[in-house]
């Protein structure tokens, strides 16, 4: 029997941008499937909403840049680029696996000639001091480690570096690029990620260093969303500033 039919109640990943022409303001709470953000040029994008464990009565606004279409990850790209432009940066670094595809866009945005990719993935001539240990919000209980290929080092040598990711929600993987960045004597003049989801990754890289908080910047934004009867309603103070 075809597995398709039992998971159908699943729901689907589809992103749909609304021109701002066809919708004034933010309607109001609650949001069933999805919550509409407004992008920077005035669009809107519905997101669906993600449950989280482990009582599934909160949610995210779920970005997945892999699976969004090209549109949005065209838009998303481009604005982040802007945002980066006058940081200066020489050299951008991509956390693996969803913040490469970001990260290669907004390089290119630049006028970069390449990129730095992290990896998840230990090859054989990576060496175990040019890594780090992470976890994020939809793998928390499966630790991975990331790795710089050493053959990388010298794109970073004496580079203003930016870190590019496609969201940052408990910051942990945000964390980790930073600790591998400092570990290898790297310059971060900024971190720039498609959305900022809640202020949990804030709490966090602040606790770590309070220099981190000012070098986090996205052209979208979320708060955490709170289960009321049918739907959901957002917590605005979880807002990231």
């Amino acid at each position: 029997m075809p597995l398709q039919p039992k998971y159908r109640n699943r729901g689907s990943y589809t992103d749909r941008i609304v021109p701002a022409a066809q919708m004034a303001s933010l309607p109001p709470p609650p949001y069933r499937d999805a919550y509409p953000v407004k992008l920077p040029d005035g669009d809107w994008v519905f997101l669906p909403l993600l449950p989280l464990p482990p009582d599934f009565d909160t949610a995210i606004a779920y970005l997945c840049i892999t699976e969004n279409s090209f549109a949005l990850e065209e838009r998303l790209s481009t604005a982040m680029a802007e945002l980066a432009r006058p940081l200066r940066p020489d050299i951008v670094v991509g956390m693996p696996t969803l913040g490469m595809v970001v990260a290669a866009s907004v390089g290119r945005k630049l006028g970069h000639p390449h990129y730095v990719p992290l990896s998840y993935s230990r090859k054989f001539w990576f060496e175990d001091e040019l890594s780090i240990p992470v976890n994020s919000i939809t793998t928390p209980v499966q630790p991975k480690t990331v790795y710089i290929d050493p053959r990388m080092l010298e794109r970073l040598d004496g580079k203003r570096v930016l870190l590019v990711e496609d969201v940052i929600s408990t910051g942990g993987t945000v964390a980790a690029e930073l600790a591998l960045m400092k570990k290898i004597g790297a310059h971060v003049v900024g971190v720039i990620t498609a959305i900022r989801e809640t202020r949990v990754w804030s709490a966090k890289l602040s606790s770590i260093d309070p220099a981190y908080l000012a070098m986090v910047n996205s052209p979208i934004r979320c708060p955490l969303f709170r289960k009321s009867g049918e739907g959901w309603v957002p917590d605005w103070a979880t807002l990231p500033e």
